[in-house]
């Protein structure tokens, strides 16, 4: 069964790492087998509810732990289930990330200022 999970998880790495369109990777990386074990494992007990775990798993992929992958808006998602489960850190992330989004999409609608005549 540990094998089935290490694999599963190993097809999720690749997809994740695959998917272009949705994650910003910087040059992929292996992971280690252990590396892969623990984010199976975070992953499950994440499904199962542990918003420490799911904090984990939300650190992960903001900082690009697994393989080099940073996927800010799966990161968001994790981070967003475990303050809704009481996690203070997670709910600090959250808040932080959400103001950066908004500040960085208000500088991209906010049309250059031309100089006056």
């Amino acid at each position: 069964m540990t094998l089935l999970r290490t694999m599963t998880l190993v097809v999720l790495c690749v997809s994740i790492v695959a998917s272009r369109d949705v994650v910003k990777a910087q040059a992929p990386q292996q992971l280690s087998p252990h590396a892969a074990q623990q984010f199976a494992s975070d992953s499950e007990k994440a499904a199962s509810g542990d918003p420490e775990a799911a904090y984990r798993v939300g650190e992960a992929l903001e900082s690009g732990r697994l393989g080099g992958v940073k996927d800010l808006k799966k990161a968001l998602s994790y981070y967003r289930f475990a303050a809704l489960k009481g996690h203070q850190q997670a709910a600090e992330r959250v808040a932080q990330i959400q103001a950066e989004l908004e500040q960085s999409q208000k500088k991209q609608e906010t049309p250059p200022v031309s100089p006056g005549r």
